[in-house]
């Protein structure tokens, strides 16, 4: 017989004993094991009388029917049968333990239930993989799928916050020593991660992304009948308004402005080439309301007789069409009739705070965000708060301050709510009286 002890990673996983029901002359044979404190146990189909089955003892691992030949032909060849498909339900149970091995399925008393009855009916098996595994495969499986809105392919940003969301869930479990499974997703979780989160000082918007990430795997997992506790469509996943920057139109013309082939512009720049470049992109942006997505490459962008620019959204799919300022056709020309390629998102970052230092963008500036369950406020000159995205605040802003309606704005920045539009203007208490003073004028 096959030995009926099995490890995983040399650790003692389980051990199954088969033991007789009595129902009428013969028994029923049931294979038991029990798993997290559960008992699991599974009816083998196999019957046999109780004369003829021994148990496991000093000298026999494993519960068997005899096969000693004095008891008969007839019964010798059934006994043999029978300890046959013990055997082969014992190889079921191996390859069960070898799929946990390589972390395909979770090992639950259900899933064990689920997987033998199958294997002993003959059926293909239907049973949990385990989150982590399951997960994974989604978060793969989503490279190539379509957004249902736009019929484009997931953009690569959001398949990069899936990858972290999964990163923090993992280190909150090795950190609090809870196992990945799929009952770790009850009522108490959002409580438990959220204070994790807060102690590693995630800001509310992160906490807020991560738990709309972990709702999408919960519902594919649904989709695919796996049993999920109910109160995960309660976790929160609102975000909050985030106090950042925007560029004026003067500090715009500082950063345009700059010399690069002044010598102290050079002993600081380095590789002015690419510097340049990214400078002449971000203010493209400025003027444009692009998001870095489609600023960063601009080849397949369509020029217009009438000095406008056709451009195909990469996040949306929209196509919008949006008027070329001066400063956009002069680098438009400047580089011979297209624009250059970024450099990555990190570099770009770099650049642009670079150049918004040497365009003595440094007016003292505080911002305020809620992280790690606190308001922090942060105080510095402006340009060390320059992000890519500011191109695009500054552009919806900008527009909005010279009175252009905002539903002309939306249909550049390609926003549908106005609601979510209006996060994007960076305008102040002074800003917003004047805007008014402007108004009682006319």
């Amino acid at each position: 017989m096959v030995e009926n002890i099995f490890y995983i990673d040399r650790k003692f996983t389980m051990r199954v004993n088969f033991n007789l029901k009595t129902v009428s002359n013969k028994s029923q044979i049931w294979l038991t094991t029990t798993i997290d404190k559960q008992r699991a146990r599974v009816f083998t189909k196999l019957l046999i009388e109780p004369q003829y089955w021994l148990k496991t003892t000093k000298t026999q691992i494993g519960e068997r029917a005899t096969e000693d030949p004095a008891i008969g032909a007839v019964q010798l060849r059934y006994n043999k049968e029978v300890n046959k498909a013990l055997k082969q339900i014992l190889s079921y149970c191996n390859d069960y333990a070898k799929a946990i091995t390589e972390g395909e399925i979770e090992h639950t008393k259900e899933n064990f239930e689920n997987y033998l009855k199958c294997k002993i009916n003959g059926k293909d098996t239907n049973i949990k993989k385990r989150p982590l595994t399951f997960i994974q495969d989604y978060i793969e499986r989503k490279k190539q799928m379509v957004n249902k809105t736009t019929q484009r392919k997931i953009v690569s940003g959001t398949i990069y916050n899936h990858y972290n969301a999964l990163k923090r869930l993992q280190e909150f479990c090795n950190d609090n020593h809870l196992a990945l499974t799929w009952q770790l997703f009850d009522n108490r979780l959002e409580e438990r991660f959220t204070a994790w989160l807060l102690g590693q000082e995630y800001s509310a918007n992160t906490i807020a992304s991560t738990f709309s990430i972990i709702k999408v795997w919960l519902k594919e997992a649904e989709l695919n009948n796996i049993e999920i506790d109910k109160c995960y469509h309660s976790y929160t996943t609102k975000c909050q308004d985030v106090d950042n920057i925007y560029l004026t139109e003067e500090e715009i013309n500082r950063l345009y402005a700059i010399n690069f082939e002044d010598e102290t512009v050079k002993a600081v720049v380095g590789d002015k080439a690419k510097v340049e470049e990214t400078r002449d992109l971000f203010i493209v942006a400025c003027w444009t309301g692009l998001r870095f997505g489609d600023w960063q490459d601009l080849s397949n962008v369509e020029i217009r007789s009438n000095d406008t620019m056709v451009v195909h959204t990469r996040k949306t799919n929209a196509t919008v069409v949006i008027p070329m300022h001066p400063m956009v056709k002069e680098i438009f020309t400047k580089y011979g009739g297209s624009f250059p390629k970024s450099v990555d998102k990190t570099h770009c970052l770099k650049h642009i705070r670079l150049c918004a230092k040497l365009a003595n963008i440094n007016e003292r500036t505080t911002l305020s965000r809620v992280k790690g369950g606190k308001t922090i406020i942060n105080d510095g000159a402006k340009y060390e708060f320059v992000m890519n995205h500011t191109a695009r605040r500054s552009f919806a802003t900008n527009m909005y301050l010279k009175g252009v309606p905002s539903i002309s704005i939306m249909a550049i920045t390609g926003h549908t709510t106005e609601d979510n539009f209006l996060k994007y203007i960076k305008v102040n208490k002074d800003e917003h009286a004047r805007i008014v003073a402007q108004a009682f004028a006319r």
